[in-house]
């Protein structure tokens, strides 16, 4: 693999804007599948094997899409697509533009979901429930398909990103996390009121928002973002891979880019594992670590609001804490089974049943743990020893580490013993400077409320689940609005101006001054 200049290698810098959108196809195009040389994972490139039918679609840096918005850098990339930086022309403001594989366009499910709640909200009623939707689409024929291109505001890192620089030891971090919290239950809420399952609700499909990015210039941004890094794409065989494939891929920018310019408002996106509640599909794309067992084992129950709360639930625990509820996203259906039976029990012997089938039925090498390293609490946190208990269903594999966790933490409940643990960080230990050794709790008040909420939305059963509308009106889930130091907490929308309070206070006073001198 070459890293290259993109300056060097800007194939479509001398071709006209028509190749560089493929209005036209040779139909006659050879459709045999092409081989690349995989890209050094390094650079978080896409994966390359997609540049062919039904793929991605082959955009290089300064190419003009819809004749209106230039390529300037990535911004990220996935199965179903790729999320390019552009400057709309027209506007003269920065855009994401995200480009769907052709398979992926070819459902429409995205294309619906984000149609129907256009068609039914304002955009500030989206924009108040925290919902991102396109502020344009269009489509682009290229050598591997279709594909529908969706057109919004350049958002920030994910929330976990987020809060991975945040300090856990300080309380504006407590109330940053929480207020976000909430700001998420909202977008949930507002969804299943619409009647719409998101499908894939987790971190990484719900970003900050920017403040004062259209005023930044394109060298401005770049001196943020990076210049481009370019990766030559080579074909197994040695002939070109074009003009399925570009001449080279570009690494999104790396995440942290957009730390100076982050608010502390979210934005839900991504709708493409979205359906209607009254038509749910078998199962959805969501990894195993946000999967509700009824979406892990594949066929069994109907999917519905209870498999988002489920999820929310995860999200929720993961934004709180900085680390995940059930490992990490590279573990195994397994894995994640196993990690369930830590906080809830034994599977219950209906879904041991379907994961009985399922593991006669699948590579083992998919049922357990890939190898990749997982994020943890802190020192001294859980870790859960094993897998699925197969043969053991009557056996409850986890009852010594949860006794010795609660023993450990002073709580009874195992949500409480996780959450009200003690945890340790070590400040400056990469640094010259001498390593501090802090030990932190959090507030006995947030680990009750938190672990009450988590206990309700996360039963087995998704008829024992709450609904959303319990989770909205659950007393952890309020906004709050103290700063650090703060007096006693009270929820945002519940605030009284400053001027009615003191209006109050002027006619407590005058009442009182009257009454005394009737006496």
């Amino acid at each position: 693999m070459e890293v290259i200049s993109p300056l060097a290698t800007d194939y479509y810098s001398a071709q006209p804007p028509s190749l560089i959108e493929f209005h036209d196809v040779d139909d006659t195009q050879n459709d045999e599948t092409i081989y690349y040389e995989p890209l050094n994972y390094i650079y978080k490139a896409e994966d390359v094997q997609l540049y062919n039918e039904g793929g991605h679609h082959p955009v290089h840096l300064d190419a003009i899409l819809n004749n209106r918005y230039k390529v300037v850098h990535k911004l990220g990339n996935g199965g179903f697509g790729l999320v390019w930086l552009c400057r709309d022309t027209f506007l003269h403001k920065w855009r994401a533009v995200k480009i769907l594989t052709a398979n992926q366009s070819a459902k429409g499910t995205e294309k619906m979901i984000t149609k129907n709640l256009s068609q039914r909200c304002t955009t500030a009623k989206l924009e108040r429930n925290h919902i991102l939707l396109p502020s344009d689409q269009f489509w682009l024929v290229g050598p591997n398909g279709r594909h529908l291109c969706f057109v919004m505001p350049v958002l920030g890192w994910t929330v976990s990103d987020w809060r991975l620089l945040q300090k856990n030891d300080q309380e504006q971090t407590h109330i940053d996390a929480r207020n976000i919290c909430r700001q998420i239950i909202e977008s949930a809420h507002f969804l299943h009121k619409c009647g719409i399952c998101h499908g894939d609700f987790r971190p990484g499909n719900i970003l900050m928002k920017l403040g004062g990015i259209d005023d930044l210039s394109q060298d401005q941004l770049l001196k943020l973002m990076g210049e481009p890094v370019c990766l030559k794409v080579e074909t197994l065989s040695g002939q070109p891979g074009a003009p399925r494939a570009p001449n080279y891929c570009v690494a999104p920018a790396d995440e942290s880019w957009s730390r100076s310019l982050s608010t502390k408002s979210i934005a839900v996106i991504d709708f493409g594992e979205s359906f209607f509640i009254h038509s749910p599909p078998r199962t959805t794309g969501i990894p195993d670590s946000y999967a509700a067992p009824e979406v892990l084992l594949e066929g069994f129950g109907d999917l519905g609001t209870h498999s988002d709360v489920w999820a929310l639930a995860c999200t929720l625990f993961e934004v709180w804490t900085n680390s995940p509820l059930v490992g990490g996203q590279c573990g195994g259906i397994s894995d994640s089974l196993g990690e369930m039976e830590y906080f809830l029990g034994p599977l219950p012997s209906r879904y041991r049943t379907s994961y009985d089938t399922m593991h006669c039925s699948i590579p083992s090498e998919s049922l357990s743990y890939s190898g990749a390293p997982e994020a943890q609490l802190s020192t001294g946190d859980f870790t859960p020893k094993g897998q699925l208990q197969i043969d053991a269903p009557e056996n409850d594999y986890y009852e010594e580490e949860r006794a010795e966790i609660r023993e450990r933490s002073g709580y009874q409940d195992i949500f409480e013993a996780v959450l009200g643990q003690e945890h340790t960080l070590y400040r400056n230990a990469h640094t010259p400077k001498e390593t501090e050794l802090i030990k932190y709790r959090y507030a006995k008040e947030d680990v009750l409320g938190l672990a009450d909420l988590l206990r309700r939305m996360l039963k087995y059963d998704p008829k024992d689940r709450i609904g959303m509308d319990a989770v909205m009106s659950h007393h952890w889930a309020r906004k709050v609005s103290k700063g650090i130091g703060g007096g006693k907490s009270r929820p945002t929308d519940e605030r009284m101006p400053i001027a009615l309070v003191a209006t109050a206070v002027t006619l407590l006073l005058v009442y009182k001054l009257g009454k005394g001198a009737m006496i």
